[in-house]
């Protein structure tokens, strides 16, 4: 009995001390996406803020008119290479970093890290600078003669799938990292011992064992690069428009709150519903129980 209300006494002083801060949290995150989904059944009327009213035309005109479904699937599909991309160049970094024994790994954890402290006007301009016409990239070719006039790089998905990667690529490392560290390197050493190659210990142990890092890493890169909006506005511009910068386009510049409202909502959507589809698929191809698991079934 004693030792029943000693844990009731801590649980109500951990409930004072979390309780009001989760409570205006959850109201500062909710209240904005309700407004938000209030104002997307609202009518757009020329030249006034917009009419309150219970409507679908909002959904019904983003559904079919083909320029805002081309937007959505220019998204998912940055959005998809950029997650591949930034995992193909995170993992074999992340795993450096859990092997290495390097009095170096805090330096190199540090490089990894500074990138997210630089603003992301700064690294655009510096993107810019890679790839306009008269950048580096396309001064350097011409003066080797690969080329004979500047290639159009700048406002191209492939300059915004660069330039996205970039900055969720930490994101990933990280994450992976932290899994990663958890697999016991005596697994990988039995199975030199026994003979085992380098892509063997790769498939059977780190890649099984390593699973929820890459569940966890792609699903957080994917959902950040589904937001993004100040990379593709400055490197993709209107020639290469995504989600974010679309509906924020519809309210700041065409006044359009009630379409913009709805874009957001099928936005997130759109992202949780691809998001769970991503986990079922996994789990039943993989047999792991969560991206934050380490449980291994077989």
């Amino acid at each position: 009995m004693k030792s029943n209300s000693v844990k009731k006494n801590q649980a109500v002083r951990v409930g004072s001390l979390i309780g009001p801060t989760t409570i205006l949290m959850t109201i500062m995150f909710l209240l904005p996406l309700l407004i938000f989904l209030r104002s997307s059944f609202n009518q757009y009327v020329p030249g006034q803020f917009m009419q309150s009213a219970w409507t679908g035309e909002n959904f019904v005109k983003f559904l079919t008119d083909p320029y805002f479904l081309a937007i959505l699937g220019r998204t998912f599909a940055i959005s998809v290479a950029s997650t591949l991309l930034a995992l193909l160049l995170g993992f074999p970094i992340a795993y450096f970093l859990v092997r290495t024994k390097s009095k170096r790994k805090s330096f190199i954890i540090m490089l990894i890290v500074f990138p997210l402290l630089v603003g992301n006007m700064i690294r655009n301009v510096g993107w810019i600078a890679l790839f306009s016409g008269s950048g580096l990239i396309n001064r350097w070719l011409m003066s080797i003669g690969f080329i004979d006039e500047p290639m159009q790089i700048l406002q191209t998905p492939t300059s915004v799938i660069i330039a996205i990667t970039n900055v969720v690529l930490p994101y990933m490392v990280l994450t992976l990292q932290s899994v990663l560290e958890r697999i016991e390197p005596a697994l990988e050493e039995a199975a030199y011992d026994l003979g085992a190659s380098r892509w063997t210990v790769m498939k059977s142990i780190v890649f099984p064992l390593g699973m929820p890092g890459i569940l966890a890493g792609t699903l957080f890169v994917f959902v950040l690069s589904m937001n993004a909006y100040t990379t593709p506005l400055v490197i993709g511009g209107p020639k290469v428009q995504m989600m974010a910068p679309a509906l924020y386009s519809q309210i700041s510049q065409a006044s359009n709150w009630p379409m913009g409202a709805a874009m957001a909502t099928i936005l997130i959507v759109f992202t949780i519903v691809f998001t769970g589809a991503y986990l079922f698929v996994m789990e039943r191809l993989t047999g792991k129980t969560s991206p934050a698991g380490t449980e291994v079934k077989g």
